[in-house]
């Protein structure tokens, strides 16, 4: 650490969760292209199997907000090992899906792999890359999520037209068992410790908060901005967000510090990227469909 070299078993150990964090994101894009494929042999329509994407966005969200307090309660060996596990089970549960809810099922568990598996490999670099070397490994861990999205299209297009979409899950399983021998010889660092109490209820309440929301918008995209569909479960997302200020304003524990996001340079840095990864995730959704319908 203070010599500025960065070891093997570091740079092993950044690979081992990056390739958990890069197959996730892989799996997410290049499932747009299936949607329509999908669609037929599931018998469900386009607004039903968009869940597939976005609630796995969700869960990846939720099971995000998780890892603050996690890695400092948790070997990050365990955590890895937890994150590995969810990923073969849910790339098995979606190549053997029978029906729209077994594959929404895996979705959700590998959506458990990404969120901690995302935040554990940052956790890795700022925890042991020295600081000279902090911002090249910072950049490679954020290329590994930039480059998924723009290979998931062209692998999940090249599978669904030539052979079958259920590859798209089946090829990421020896890749997954290169990174268990990886990480599994490699991570080795340990918890920082914490008497904190995890806070359950912040979670529910944000779970309840993001859910609604795209509930909302899921509606009035199927039944329109003015039907009661839509306005209806906006009042729930509001009544939510409302019992989340009021928690995070009175509770000793929080899931999350959103104070932060209150200091102008973070604000208008997070803005900045909550805007760009809404057009980045809603364009790379809507475009293989267009493509492929018209």
């Amino acid at each position: 650490m203070n010599n500025g070299v960065v070891t093997k078993q570091t740079k092993y150990a950044i690979a081992a969760v990056g390739i958990l964090s890069f197959l996730g994101i892989l799996v997410e894009t290049s499932l747009n292209v299936a949607f329509p494929t999908l669609t037929e042999e599931f018998n469900v329509t386009l607004g039903t199997m968009q869940w597939a994407t976005s609630g796995y966005l969700l869960m990846v969200t939720i099971v995000m907000s998780t890892t603050g307090h996690l890695v400092k309660k948790h070997k990050t060996q365990h955590l890895f090992r937890i994150a590995v596990l969810f990923c073969i089970t849910g790339a098995v549960l979606c190549a053997a899906a029978i029906s729209f809810p077994m594959l929404m099922v895996g979705r959700l568990i590998q959506a458990v792999s990404t969120g901690l598996a995302t935040p554990l490999m940052f956790h890795i670099i700022l925890s042991l890359v020295p600081q000279s070397q902090l911002g090249l490994y910072m950049g490679i861990g954020s290329m590994v999520t930039s480059f998924a999205p723009a290979l998931g299209p062209t692998y999940g297009g090249f599978f669904t037209s030539f052979l079958s979409w259920r590859i798209i899950f089946v090829l990421t399983i020896p890749i997954i068992l290169v990174s268990v021998w990886l990480g599994g010889k490699h991570i080795r660092l340990e918890a920082v410790g914490t008497k904190q109490r995890f806070d359950w209820i912040g979670l529910i309440i944000l779970s309840w908060v993001f859910v609604s929301l795209n509930i909302a918008f899921s509606n009035a995209g199927n039944n329109g901005f003015y039907h009661s569909s839509f306005f209806g479960v906006l009042f729930i997302f509001i009544i939510g967000l409302i019992a989340l200020f009021i928690h995070f304003r009175f509770s000793e524990r929080k899931i999350l510090n959103f104070s932060l996001l209150l200091r102008p340079i973070i604000g208008l840095r997070w803005l900045n990227f909550f805007i760009l990864q809404f057009i980045n995730i809603g364009v790379s959704f809507v475009l293989p469909i267009l493509a492929q319908d018209y």
